[in-house]
């Protein structure tokens, strides 16, 4: 039995082997392989598709649909206000298969390692980053997953930059995935909303995606991010980390270490832009060599026990308090890595916490 097994794993191992050593995709390729690149391929292309629904409206369309569009604009710049409010979640839509075939591409898990109660709300911290967080998204923006079984009543929402919401169609399909702006103000309205409500903040941010690639050291950029710890003292949400064991493992990033000419560049677009400008690559459609596409690879992602936190006016929240709950959530973060790293290729992984500079 023993015997059969070693075979079993080597043949498996020596088909690994030669599928990295391929550059363009077997003809015989499994039609459900083909349809979790082509989910992944259209979530990428979603935003830049609804960009040119934009120029479209506006250049080569009748003027009643063009001054219908411009209504549209106008609600949305000045009226509009669901990012901030907790959006408009359709389960339907999380539910949907596709979404199965996504997360099958890579495949993405998610591992609950404690109960949550619903009786309290929650802050939860992703890590890493990575470039895009496709962990997160696919944990927390589907149902894919099985998030709302693994923690019934906890009514999640997945926190992104504003920036995605002023891209027209594109912010209708965000909400309705029951995705919000990252904003204290959107944070505060979620949490104030009731016992269950609660957030998903990618606490790294754009930043910390400059640092995104394959590795056994894993940077985070927590050392100094605290504003999330004082958001939960303010509700009295309690801290859950959250590590994807396999985000960064999905594109290379060309080099760009600190102090480098690239990366000084980086931070002063990050800093005039809002969001960081990460210069990666994965493979393409039908070759693995390269293209914009993320790299067949397995996110784990464990969440981990909570963090109680006390309820506290913003007068009362004193440095020393943000500092402990900062750094009972770091010790935290450390102790769910420490205790599934092993499982997942590097016993000897370790993770650094950073503070990236202002430029």
């Amino acid at each position: 039995m023993h015997d059969k097994k070693h075979l079993i794993d080597k043949s498996s191992a020596s088909q690994c082997s030669s599928s990295s050593h391929r550059i363009f995709a077997p003809l015989n390729t499994p039609l459900y392989r083909r349809c979790q690149t082509l989910s992944v391929l259209i979530w990428f292309l979603m935003p830049w598709f609804c960009l040119y629904l934009t120029i479209h409206f506006f250049v080569f369309v009748s003027w009643y649909v063009t001054g219908a569009f411009l209504i549209y604009l106008t609600w949305m710049f000045m009226f509009r206000a669901y990012p901030t409010e907790g959006g408009h979640r359709q389960q339907w839509l999380r539910r949907l298969f596709w979404w199965k075939w996504f997360i099958g591409y890579f495949p993405i898990r998610l591992h609950k390692t404690c109960d949550l109660s619903c009786d309290r709300s929650y802050v939860f911290g992703y890590h890493p980053h990575g470039i895009i967080s496709l962990g997160g998204f696919g944990n927390f923006a589907t149902e894919a997953t099985g998030f709302e079984n693994l923690f019934p009543g906890i009514n999640l929402r997945f926190l992104v930059l504003n920036s995605n919401f002023q891209i027209p169609f594109y912010e209708l399909f965000l909400t309705m995935m029951g995705i919000c702006d990252a904003s204290k103000e959107s944070c505060n309205y979620i949490l104030q909303q009731g016992k269950g409500n609660s957030i998903m903040l990618a606490i790294g941010g754009s930043k910390e995606s400059l640092d995104a690639r394959p590795s056994s050291e894993y940077k985070l950029t927590l050392k100094n991010r605290k504003g999330f710890v004082k958001i939960a003292l303010v509700n009295g949400a309690s801290l859950v980390p959250v590590f994807s064991f396999g985000e960064n493992d999905l594109f290379k990033q060309i080099a760009n270490p600190h102090g480098s000419k690239l990366r000084s560049l980086q931070m002063i677009l990050q800093k005039w832009m809002g969001y960081a400008l990460p210069l990666f690559y994965g493979r393409g459609i039908f070759q693995y060599k390269f293209g914009l596409l993320p790299n067949r690879h397995p996110i784990d992602s464990y969440v981990g026990e909570p963090i109680e936190v006390p309820k506290l006016a913003p007068e009362h929240i004193t440095p020393e308090i943000l500092d402990e709950y900062h750094m009972k959530y770091m010790n935290a973060l450390t102790r769910l890595f420490d205790t599934y790293k092993a499982q997942h290729g590097n016993a000897n992984a370790s993770l650094v916490f950073v503070d990236a500079p202002n430029v």
